[in-house]
């Protein structure tokens, strides 16, 4: 490196890079607070970070690509598919043969169709005549496929998409060949959107880093924006030591390195003292004032109204007065545990949303044992249901072979009326609709079956999960400013830390209490609204007479 260039990095060919939107604005705003002018370090800095273990570099890739591939799915599109009994009964037989659903068998085989379609125009209009079908499936394919499959079978006049598809299960199950593989591979396949960039950006890297970088992008069958856009992202999710790495890949020269790292001290020390700057302090009111910052708190719409009303019986601004004394009469309160305790249970119950009725269907055997489990734990049905499903969804684990198998069973003639919460129905369904549809009720069967299997802790999830509601969104909120003095928050503070609770939860438990037991409270108002010592009893009698004409302004004589 030359004397002249004053220590920075080497100049080299700028490397196009393009980044997501959220990714690029995430990386400016960490550039930007450490310094101007540091998107293209930081930038380097993840590459280097992400050069420095090329060991992880597969599996993260892998995992970034499998992250992006499912952000990016196409939902299937549903089609039915109309099959005389043989043909229907050899693709279920088939299907539980490879241990997957009939959508995926049809799909590997309108991919072979599509590759390989020879002669197929007398064999489709055949297969359009036909009026023996009578079993009805529905089957799920990608769009794209769909898409090349009628312009395929349109070549020669009207597009004959359905009978195209009975035509390629038939050549299927005359002709497996290798299925487990094309299962794997071209029946996991799904159509994605393109992935959405940003505009370009160009980042200048020296040869040895350019030459890193492409060796590897080389090696993992990738290119230099894939790898960068990993590198960025690994860098968001640890963003460790950054102001060192990036002085140190700004300023990595050894020319005129000391120079330049005082004067990037000298930087930062006044960017320091310029934000550290002491906010100008007001003197304390004389006539009065609680002589504290004001706090910004939320209460629902209905409880601002009421706390106005109460207050307005006061004097005009008396908001802050008010929720002063409700909350140190909730500090003195020797039972502010059991109330807020109470609190809560009556928020949770106003928010909870019903549970959706979902019936499930039992063959005897596991019916007997279903209703001994309940009997020996004391529990419902539902609550059962609840537990199974809950540990269900939280380890699903390999269940493609038991839903299958329980979709297939017969003979489920118990059946008991039990309910789900909301969300854990719509994750419950769309859990099951990757293997197929309406398959929602078998997969519950296979959540009972495994709680059957292995109870473990069942007392404990009774006690956790069983009772747990959906809560509707909380109301909109309106904005309350209270004047705290430094005393009152700190015995606030330490009331939450007690509690396991924080000053929002505690100064709305304070309105709730004090718009409920508001009586003979006149004095603490006054004591709050004139709490300075020099000119009290002047205050005081100022404020009897504007009561007195306030009064006498709504028609009361006293």
């Amino acid at each position: 490196m030359s004397e002249t260039n004053m220590g920075r990095v080497p100049v080299g060919d700028p490397i196009p890079l393009r980044f997501d939107p959220t990714t690029k604005q995430r990386l400016e705003e960490l550039a930007a607070d450490i310094g101007p002018r540091r998107f293209g370090a930081l930038v380097r800095v993840a590459a280097r970070r992400l050069l420095a273990d090329p060991d992880r570099v597969p599996e993260a890739l892998d995992q970034s690509r499998r992250a992006s591939a499912d952000a990016r799915r196409i939902p299937w599109a549903e089609r039915p598919l109309d099959l005389d009994p043989a043909t229907s009964t050899r693709l279920n037989e088939l299907a539980h043969e490879f241990h997957t659903d009939r959508s995926a068998i049809v799909r590997v085989a309108v991919h072979r169709f599509l590759t390989g379609a020879g002669r197929f125009r007398h064999p489709v209009l055949r297969e359009g005549a036909r009026t023996d079908l009578t079993c009805r499936t529905r089957v799920y394919l990608n769009r794209s496929t769909l898409v090349r499959l009628e312009k395929l079978t349109a070549r020669n006049g009207d597009a004959l998409t359905p009978a195209a598809i009975r035509v390629a299960v038939r050549r299927l199950l005359d002709d497996p060949e290798d299925l487990t593989a094309d299962l794997a591979t071209i029946g996991a396949a799904r159509d994605l959107t393109p992935e959405v960039l940003g505009p370009r950006t160009n980042v200048h890297f020296d040869d040895d880093l350019r030459d890193q970088l492409d060796a590897l992008a080389g090696r993992l069958d990738s290119d230099r924006a894939e790898l960068m856009r990993l590198a960025a992202r690994q860098l968001l999710a640890k963003p460790r030591d950054l102001d060192q790495a990036v002085t140190e890949e700004i300023y990595r020269g050894d020319a005129n390195r000391a120079k330049l790292l005082a004067r990037n001290t000298r930087r930062q020390q006044t960017a320091d003292q310029a934000t550290a700057a002491p906010a100008v302090r007001k003197a304390p009111n004389p006539q009065g004032s609680p002589f504290g910052k004001r706090h910004v708190f939320r209460f629902d719409e209905d409880t601002k109204r009421r706390l106005e009303e109460l207050a307005d019986e006061y004097g005009p601004r008396r908001m802050s007065a008010l929720l002063r004394v409700g909350i140190r009469r909730l500090i003195g309160s020797p039972r502010a545990d059991v109330d807020l305790a109470q609190a809560r249970r009556v928020a949770a119950q106003a928010r909870a949303l019903p549970h959706d009725p979902v019936t499930l269907k039992l063959d005897s055997p596991t019916a007997v044992r279903f209703r001994a489990l309940a009997s020996l734990y004391e529990a419902s049905p539902r609550d059962l249901v609840a537990v199974a499903v809950h540990r269900f969804l939280t380890a699903p684990g390999h269940y493609r072979a038991a839903l299958i198998d329980e979709a297939a069973a017969a003979g489920l003639d118990e059946k008991f009326k039990v309910s789900l919460r909301p969300s854990v129905r719509r994750d419950l369904e769309q859990l099951a609709n990757r293997q197929g549809s309406r398959l929602a009720s078998a997969l519950v069967r296979v959540a009972v079956r495994r709680l059957l299997d292995n109870p473990g802790d069942l007392t404990g999830d009774l006690a956790t999960v069983a009772p747990v509601h959906d809560l509707r969104p909380p109301p909109p909120t309106a904005r309350i400013d209270v004047a705290l003095d430094d005393e009152l928050l700190a015995h606030l503070d330490a009331l939450a830390e007690r509690l396991g609770s924080d000053r929002q939860e505690l100064v709305y438990l304070a309105a709730k209490r004090i718009l409920r037991f508001h009586h003979n409270i006149e004095n603490r108002m006054l004591d709050e609204m004139f709490r300075a010592q020099n000119n009290r009893a002047h205050l005081l009698a100022k404020h009897a007479r504007r009561e007195k004409t306030r009064r006498t302004d709504r028609g009361s004589g006293t």
